[in-house]
């Protein structure tokens, strides 16, 4: 739980998370009081909404459901997709994005673990499908409505949905689309990076390529985010929230060559213990995280602060994305 991590990116060239019974949480689980995990919903304005967003018929919104760290979200449009049920850094929009964090609500707390609410979500994901995404019938907060009822919480407030209830014709611009599987170099066969220590990390880092205004945590503890881990002039350290797991993910601004991976862990037990690492799969959750096979995997040794490790140069050629998952520590 208390779980710390360092990490920094190294090459030798730049060039570009079974099925869950949706048992009603606990009594004590519901409405704002009780023990348990919050259950926040996060609201979303649109960024140029002068002309219409003061008028109640008229006000749109996009929402996504916070929980353990993790914000899920539905949308329809992404090409090759099969679900439109994904997850996001919580409270972020890009500054590209026609959507701006405006709000959360607290909808009561579930006593659903993360793997739980993990495996409600996976359910979900089967009937919430990107093709049936319908901005008055079936839009982000019917979805939103859905899964807060699914861990026993409230329903979403009404005026959420109202421009949807009036028939307000509003083309859905939320939804992320992952990359093409074809172009990540996941197979079953991959090959795992080496133990061996890379001595050039420091002299050809790729720390300055990353896009830092784009990148993600789950489950990061609010008090040590990944945004302290990588501030330059004073950087900190990045700590897991609910439990040990950590699913980070590194944009880049350009395709780059990633040679290398230079991880800093935690003292004792709460040191990182099994890391994988995806190419190109900027949208996974936990679950998917567990189930895909990575393109390399580490296991980390509590006995030396900082350790090194090669990444196969033949699956790190052209990446735009780098999703490390931190499944697990030593025994913290």
């Amino acid at each position: 739980h208390n779980f710390t991590q360092g990490i920094v990116m190294g090459s030798s060239g730049s060039s570009e998370r079974k099925n869950s019974d949706h048992r009603e949480a606990d009594a004590t689980a519901r409405g704002g009081g009780g023990s348990g995990q919050a259950v926040k919903l996060n609201v979303y304005e649109p960024r140029e909404s002068k002309r219409y967003q003061n008028i109640p018929a008229f006000s749109i919104y996009h929402s996504g459901l916070e929980v353990h760290g993790t914000e899920y979200v539905f949308g329809g449009g992404g090409a090759g997709l099969s679900t439109g049920v994904f997850t996001q850094r919580p409270k972020y929009m890009p500054a590209t994005a026609p959507w701006k964090y405006k709000e959360s609500l607290e909808l009561g707390r579930t006593r659903y673990s993360r793997q739980e609410v993990n495996r409600i979500v996976r359910e979900m994901k089967r009937t919430w499908r990107n093709s049936d995404y319908d901005i008055t019938g079936r839009n982000c907060n019917h979805f939103t409505d859905a899964l807060s009822k699914a861990l026993g919480c409230r329903s979403v407030p009404g005026w959420l949905n109202r421009a949807a209830r009036v028939g307000n014709a509003v083309r859905s611009v939320v939804g992320g689309s992952k990359n093409d599987p074809k172009n990540n170099g996941n197979d079953k066969n991959s090959a795992l990076a080496d133990d061996g220590k890379l001595a050039e990390i420091k002299e050809a880092s790729i720390m300055a390529d990353i896009d830092i205004g784009k990148t993600g945590c789950l489950n990061a503890h609010t008090a040590h985010s990944l945004k302290a881990l990588l501030d330059v002039k004073q950087p900190g350290f990045l700590q897991s929230d609910s439990d040990p797991q950590l699913l980070i993910v590194l944009p880049f601004k350009s395709a780059v060559k990633a040679r290398g991976l230079v991880i800093t862990g935690g003292e004792g037990e709460s040191c990182p213990k099994t890391v994988k690492v995806f190419v190109n799969m900027p949208n996974l959750d936990f679950e998917e995280a567990e189930d895909t096979p990575p393109v390399a995997q580490f296991e980390i040794s509590k006995a030396e602060k900082t350790q090194s490790f090669r990444l196969p140069a033949a699956k790190f050629n052209m990446v735009r994305w780098i999703t490390i998952f931190v499944e697990d520590n030593h025994g913290a």
